[in-house]
């Protein structure tokens, strides 16, 4: 046991003489490699102004950090996202709202597979399956709209129906926004679908057709309402 400890303190202190040396070494001390000499401060210099190039070449500087904006400036956000979203033309709406409703299927699509075919959670934890079932879900269907710009009738529905109340949207801006962004995402969900049936990917799947089966058996108004 002794000479382990020993062992143990020797190592130490060896590499904190090292240490030391490496760190307060003369400036005037060289390395001679086919007669160059280099003082070892240029070196730590070079190194430390290599470091901060690859930084800024790879955007790895330091980012500000992020303004927190008041209410009434998002508020503002949101009225010239809706204007700017009234602008476009309805070809160009309709096929973001193909895609966007292509990633909200894809999204049901994700959290069926994943929370619903969790009986043994849902069994002994109902609200845990819930969770799981809700985690899989709708966030990687908004984050995928989000991150490609399609067009959701929901967001529409907010940021152009904001825009028009402000009178800075036409009426006719907000009915071609709503109208082609709704016919997008219902062709997309359908597309979406029949890829799902065509492959059968869902077909063991006994999530699908329970939650296929309560929503199909909902009466109207409350199907409506949810």
């Amino acid at each position: 046991m002794r000479s382990i400890v020993t062992a143990t303190l020797l190592g130490l202190l060896a590499a904190q003489s090292s240490y030391a040396f490496a760190e307060f070494q003369p400036s005037s001390a060289v390395a001679a490699t086919n007669n160059v000499l280099r003082p070892s401060s240029s070196v730590t210099f070079a190194r430390k102004t290599s470091a901060t190039s690859a930084l800024h070449m790879t955007g790895g500087q330091q980012a500000p950090p992020p303004e927190l904006k008041p209410p009434p400036a998002l508020y503002e956000g949101a009225i010239a996202a809706g204007i700017a979203k009234g602008k476009g033309s309805w070809s160009k709406i309709f096929k973001l709202g193909i895609v966007a409703g292509a990633h909200i299927g894809f999204g049901s699509y994700l959290a069926i597979s994943v929370g619903g075919n969790c009986p043994g959670i849902a069994a002994a934890n109902p609200g845990l399956q819930k969770i799981i079932l809700g985690a899989f879900g709708l966030p990687f269907g908004l984050i995928m709209t989000l991150v490609s710009g399609a067009e959701l009738f929901t967001g529409n529905t907010a940021l152009v129906g904001a825009s028009y109340m402000e009178g800075k949207s036409t009426k006719s801006e907000l009915a071609k926004s709503w109208i082609a962004s709704y016919a997008g995402n219902f062709v997309g969900s359908l597309l979406l679908a029949y890829l799902a049936y065509t492959s059968g990917t869902l077909a063991a799947s006994p999530g699908s057709v329970a939650i296929a089966t309560a929503k199909a058996t909902l009466p109207f108004q409350q199907a409506f309402v949810r």
